[in-house]
């Protein structure tokens, strides 16, 4: 196993009716970390899960490292500490979804919690270069956010390459997680432009059994 990367399992696409159980299968497997997906209804049309599911999960798994993306506008300190508090281990967001991208970030690391944020295909990159400083990393959408199952999109190799390069040319270090459509057919262009945490769904809950699932995309990254 490449201990490089590092895969997060999303529970967009577990069996919500007996999640407890499709976790531990996951983590049983030796998926690296839980992907829990907060969607408003508002900035993307869809509906999922709030801090008190988060709690029960880290209640059930003390130890899982739990990975937050909020997909809702408006980002404020009560979301932020909410999901802090129900146990995120890590927790980010969209810029287009406060004026206060740099205030947050730092406020999510005042709450104890890795802080990141979200580009979406069409939104431009410009934004890291003044914030490094407070990015613990940064989460590039290959698809556009709001629904599983859609297929990765090609020229994000580019964006995800891209920001890589900026991060070096100012001078920093940046994990890059990367999320829709990762697959054994997909993971090592994404690894290959740059990533390090590669976001899994359907590739992942969608198979019979997990840890085949995660031993095909570890091989495929050799």
């Amino acid at each position: 196993m490449d201990n490089k990367h590092l895969f997060a399992g999303s529970i967009l696409a577990a069996d919500l009716l007996d999640l407890g159980n499709d976790l531990q299968k996951a983590l049983d497997a030796k998926v690296d970390i839980i992907h829990f997906d907060v969607m408003d209804y508002h900035f993307v049309q869809n509906l999922t899960f709030g801090p008190d599911l988060l709690k029960a999960i880290r209640g059930r798994f003390p130890e899982a490292i739990l990975d937050v993306h909020l997909m809702v506008d408006p980002i404020n300190e009560k979301i932020l500490s909410d999901y802090a508090k129900a146990g995120a281990s890590m927790i980010s967001f969209h810029p287009e979804a406060t004026p206060h991208v740099d205030r947050y970030l730092s406020f999510i690391r005042e709450l104890g919690a890795k802080a990141g944020l979200v580009l979406n295909p069409g939104t431009d990159i410009g934004c890291l270069k003044y914030l490094w400083d407070r990015l613990d990393f940064v989460l590039i959408m290959t698809v556009n956010p709001g629904f599983g199952g859609q297929k990765l999109i090609p020229a994000m190799m580019q964006k995800i390459a891209d920001v890589k390069a900026l991060a070096k040319e100012c001078g920093k270090e940046i994990t890059i997680e990367v999320d829709g459509g990762v697959a054994p057919n997909t993971v090592r262009a994404c690894a290959d432009a740059g990533a390090e945490i590669f976001v899994v769904g359907s590739a992942l809950f969608n198979k019979p059994d997990y840890k085949v699932a995660l031993d095909e995309l570890h091989a495929a990254l050799k």
